[in-house]
């Protein structure tokens, strides 16, 4: 009996929160740039420029840094009306994003800043309810959207579990967010104050770091920046990976064990707890009778109300969750091995390394 209370307590004390980004009324008057670094994008781009200019604003400028791309994505971004500017070769010590999300940033004429992934689309009105959202909290504040996963396969729905443990880490999920507030960031949207970001000395500050606007979070807060983490949901979305298992295993055992390097230690100890609760719980439902099926049922539920805010999961996808937990412990071993014994990690096709 234990071990089921114990496993339903700790997933609702640390799902407890609403993660999508609120929607303020009042209208952004501070111009604002939005800067997407994009190494061989060309398809991407495609998809996310449209969702952008489908809403005129004159406030809005749209920087494009081109990383040495060897597809058409310079002549992509100038047919769609961005700014593309070329990114210089890279420096020593150097991660190559961040390296073009800095450069970018200092073409910007904009107020604020949005640095965005290529490979996200925006919802209409999506980078107005951003800018909106920030400027209602001041002008030190930091804030990380995490985009709405939409998947079109089984493979991809087994991200449910990563992306339960990428919030948790962050902070923005728990009951006690309120008193410990955010605890880091995320990686594919950041948006900052002009003013803050080179008071923080920008990606210049976290530039060898892998997850670098998780570390950039991170820095803000000891900083006394305010961060604030969300979901992305009828905001800014993605679809991370392609329809097969290979391109999740690779896509996660690439990014998940670094964002541990610089996770919140406190928010990555619950998290491990919670996974440690939630596996006990499942392998001893022979042994539990009939609490087991009332605790599947709970955490079923309670799986699914956080999830449908993070991807367009459904109610059979939170009552398949033993698979997703021991897919998730299965690759999590996996990337661990690949990133802190082989040293194995890339983005865009080159190889990079973690701080040291």
């Amino acid at each position: 009996m234990w071990i089921t209370v114990i496993a339903v307590a700790v997933t609702v004390l640390l799902f407890w929160q609403k993660i999508s980004l609120p929607e303020i009324n009042k209208k952004t008057t501070r111009s604002y740039s939005i800067i997407i670094p994009a190494r061989n994008e060309e398809k991407n781009l495609k998809k996310l420029l449209p969702s952008i200019l489908t809403t005129k604003s004159s406030l809005r400028e749209v920087i494009v840094v081109d990383d040495e791309s060897e597809d058409r994505t310079r002549e992509t971004a100038v047919e769609y009306g961005a700014k593309v500017i070329s990114n210089p070769p890279l420096p020593e010590g150097w991660i190559g994003k961040s390296w073009a999300c800095y450069n970018g940033a200092k073409e910007a004429r904009g107020r604020k800043l949005i640095f965005l992934d290529a490979d996200t689309w925006l919802s209409p009105n999506g980078s107005e309810r951003m800018i909106n959202y920030l400027e209602s909290k001041g002008k030190d504040t930091l804030v990380t959207v995490h985009p709405y996963h939409y998947m079109q396969s089984f493979w991809e729905k087994l991200s449910a579990v990563f992306h339960m443990v990428v919030f948790a880490s962050s902070g923005t999920t728990s009951i006690f967010k309120n008193k410990a507030g955010t605890q880091g960031g995320f990686g594919p949207c950041l948006l900052i104050d002009s003013d803050t970001y080179w008071h923080l000395q920008g990606h210049y500050a976290i530039r060898s770091e892998i997850v670098e606007h998780l570390a950039l979070a991170r820095r803000a807060e000891k900083k006394g920046v305010k961060t604030f983490a969300f979901s992305g949901k009828d905001v800014l979305n993605m679809r991370m990976y392609e329809a097969n298992l290979r391109a999740v295993i690779e896509g996660w055992s690439k990014s998940f064990a670094s964002g541990a390097k610089t996770a919140s230690p406190w928010m990555t100890v619950a998290a491990v707890l919670w996974i440690t609760a939630v596996v006990s719980f499942l392998i001893n439902i022979p042994n539990i009778g009939w609490w087991s099926a009332a605790g599947y049922v709970i955490l079923s539920f309670w799986l699914y109300r956080t999830l449908k805010e993070m991807g367009n999961f459904n109610v059979y996808d939170a009552l398949l969750f033993p698979l997703h937990f021991l897919f998730f412990v299965l690759l999590f071993v996996y990337s661990l091995l690949k990133t802190f014994l082989f040293k194995q990690s890339s983005w865009k096709g080159r190889n990079i390394a973690g701080k040291k």
